[in-house]
C-alpha cells in the first residue's frame, strides 16, 4: 500500500510502504509486526559509496535508520532477519527482483553469470507457542527436567559477540555455555540465574545441542537461499549476501 508521510524534521513528502517483519514484533516491547520504509533515492548514493561506513560495518544499520520512519522501535532491538526483509524490499523497489550474480559450476568450475528471482525469498514463521514473556516450554529429555527457552535477541547477540572477542586467545573460550545462559531461562522451576548457570556446567551435551537445535530453527529468519541451475545441468543451491554489493551494481563502483 503506497502512502506519504510529511516528515516534520524536512518538510518533505516522502513516499513509502508498509514491510511486514519476519519477527512477528516478538523482539519489540510494543509487539510491532510492520514498519513504514521509504524508498531509495538519489542521496542514498552517498551513504552506499560512504568507504568509512563500509569500513565499519556499520553501513547497513544507517541505511535503515534512514530508510524506516518509525521512531517507535530502536535499530538495537531490530533482529537481523528483519533488517534483512527491508533491505530486499528496498533493493526490489527500486532495482525489480531480478538479481544477477557471477557463480562457479561446481561441477566444472567454470564461471557463469545468472539471474536469482528475490521475490521468492521465504520467511521461517513462529510456529511455537510462546507466552507473554516470548518464552516457550522445552523438556531436556536426558536431563529429565522441565525448561523454559527464549530466542536471542539482538542485544544478547551483541553480548556474545563480545565474550567471543575477548576469549579468542584463551586455550577455553566460554561462549558456548555463555551462550546457553542466554536461552535457557528457566530449569525446575527455578529462574536464578547462578543456579541454572551451575546446572549448564553439567548438563548432559545431547541436552545442550538440542536446546541450541530447538531455538535456532523456531527463530524466525529470512531464508536467503535461492535454488539455480549450472551450465551442467546440476541445481545449486546458492545464499544471497545483503553487504554493499547487494547495491553495488546499480550506482557503477
Amino acid at each position: 500500500m503506497l502512502e506519504n508521510n510529511l516528515r516534520p524534521d524536512t518538510e518533505t513528502i516522502l513516499p513509502y510502504d508498509v514491510v511486514t517483519l519476519p519477527s512477528e514484533g516478538i523482539f519489540y516491547k510494543n509487539k510491532k509486526k510492520s514498519v513504514k520504509v521509504t524508498y531509495l533515492n538519489a542521496s542514498d548514493e552517498n551513504l552506499l559509496a560512504s568507504q568509512s561506513l563500509q569500513g565499519s560495518g556499520d553501513l547497513v544499520n544507517q541505511l535503515i535508520l534512514k530508510k524506516v520512519l518509525d521512531k517507535d522501535i530502536q535499530i538495537s532491538d531490530m533482529p537481523e532477519c528483519d533488517k534483512q526483509a527491508i533491505l530486499v524490499f528496498l533493493r526490489n523497489t527500486a532495482f525489480g527482483s531480478d538479481y544477477s550474480v557471477k557463480l562457479k559450476d561446481p561441477k566444472t568450475g567454470v564461471e557463469f553469470e545468472t539471474t536469482l528471482d528475490l521475490s521468492i525469498l521465504k520467511t521461517r514463521d513462529v510456529t511455537i507457542e510462546l507466552d507473554d514473556k516470548n518464552e516457550f516450554e522445552f523438556y531436556l529429555e536426558k536431563s529429565k527436567k522441565k525448561s523454559k527457552l527464549k530466542f536471542l535477541t539482538p542485544i544478547d547477540q551483541e553480548d556474545l559477540r563480545k565474550i567471543d572477542e575477548s576469549h579468542k586467545n584463551d586455550p577455553v573460550n566460554p561462549f558456548m555455555t555463555k551462550q546457553l545462559e542466554k536461552m535457557l531461562v528457566e530449569v525446575d522451576g527455578t529462574r536464578d540465574r547462578m543456579t541454572i548457570a551451575q546446572f549448564i556446567q553439567t548438563m548432559p551435551i545431547k541436552d545442550a545441542q538440542d536446546v541450541r537445535k530447538m531455538v535456532k530453527n523456531n527463530t524466525p529468519a529470512l531464508d536467503l537461499n535461492v535454488t539455480t541451475t549450472t551450465p551442467s545441468g546440476e541445481e545449486m543451491k546458492v545464499s544471497v549476501s545483503l553487504g554493499v554489493e547487494f547495491f553495488r551494481p546499480f550506482y557503477g563502483l
